[in-house]
């Protein structure tokens, strides 16, 4: 084999490499979408004439299917090409730049595995963030359609992250294409798929990834990889299921299938705390402290269950 053809990667090579990626994705979506359909056709048919009758699609289903529009129109457009910029002006700051062949692609795998896992992790740590983030997270159910429950600012703290992974050397257009391997967790939104033993874990799956998107205490802000637990492992965030039941969606409940509550409910209760903070520096850490450590302003003249003071990163 001529080693020196496939350790110089081209342009040509890359545009060719992102067609396939985008129909085989497709492909393995679409085979993903049909399944689904057949199960819940299924479902729906064993159990409708029971006392337990089951719906073709959850009552929140047309709302993620909006807001997964919307986040596709600001995100998918805007989004990239802010990312992008991020990467171009890293790559042109730095003097360090690492060739993208057959070598290295392991390295930028890494790379784009790091990028989402710090940025991921921004979004549950800093409030202004987490009131976008957990857009994705406010579903009370885990199932196929909370992939589809996107926020619309993601490329935010995306772009923050860009930034200093060009500036390590990373191509931009080699580094975006590595990093599109998150789309994976597309197909981990489930909970018909059980316990897959030592692929829990190392590799993003639907038993650990269920726990990112729990709101008990002990299983909060957990588990933050694209597609493997290689940085949750090093940086202790890792962690699987024990014997307590899973809760999912956030610590405060939207209850609305509205969209456009949902939308809004994180940075309506971030502008209330904001408004009311004591001082610039209080303000200050409302936006960019963790959730749950801010200023939360509780109305006097209301009554509040115990546990509504709490704004939690996993709300």
């Amino acid at each position: 084999m001529d080693w020196s053809v496939i350790a110089n990667i081209n342009q040509d090579d890359v545009a060719q490499f992102v067609k396939f990626w985008l129909q085989g994705s497709g492909a393995i979506l679409s085979l993903l979408i049909a399944a689904e359909i057949l199960l819940r056709v299924l479902g729906w048919w064993e159990h409708r004439n029971t006392d337990t009758p089951r719906p073709l699609v959850p009552e929140d289903a047309p709302a993620n299917f909006v807001l997964f529009l919307h986040a596709i129109l600001i995100d998918g457009i805007w989004g990239n090409a802010l990312i992008f910029a991020s990467l171009t002006l890293g790559s042109k700051l730095t003097t360090w730049h690492i060739p993208f062949n057959v070598y290295t692609i392991p390295l930028y795998f890494l790379a784009g595995e790091f990028w989402h896992y710090m940025y991921h992790r921004m979004s549950h740590e800093v409030r202004l963030f987490w009131a976008d983030h957990s857009i994705h997270h406010s579903q009370r159910e885990y199932e196929f359609f909370t992939s589809w429950r996107l926020p619309p600012g993601t490329f935010l703290y995306k772009a923050v992250w860009a930034l200093p992974m060009a500036l390590l050397g990373f191509s931009p257009l080699a580094f975006l294409l590595m990093a599109q391997g998150i789309a994976f967790q597309t197909f981990i939104h489930t909970r018909r798929i059980g316990s897959m033993g030592w692929f829990d874990s190392w590799f993003c799956s639907p038993v650990n990834h269920s726990i990112h998107h729990a709101c008990n205490p002990q299983y909060m802000d957990k588990n933050y990889g694209g597609m493997t637990m290689i940085f949750d492992r090093l940086l202790g965030t890792f962690i699987l299921p024990n014997e307590e039941k899973i809760k999912f969606g956030i610590t405060k409940d939207v209850n609305s299938n509205n969209p456009f509550v949902i939308w809004s409910f994180g940075f309506k209760q971030l502008l209330i705390d904001f408004w009311h903070a004591p001082g610039l520096v209080a303000k200050a850490i409302v936006l960019f402290g963790k959730p749950g450590e801010t200023y939360n302003h509780v109305p006097k003249a209301k009554d509040f269950a115990a546990d509504d003071h709490i704004l939690a990163a996993a709300e």
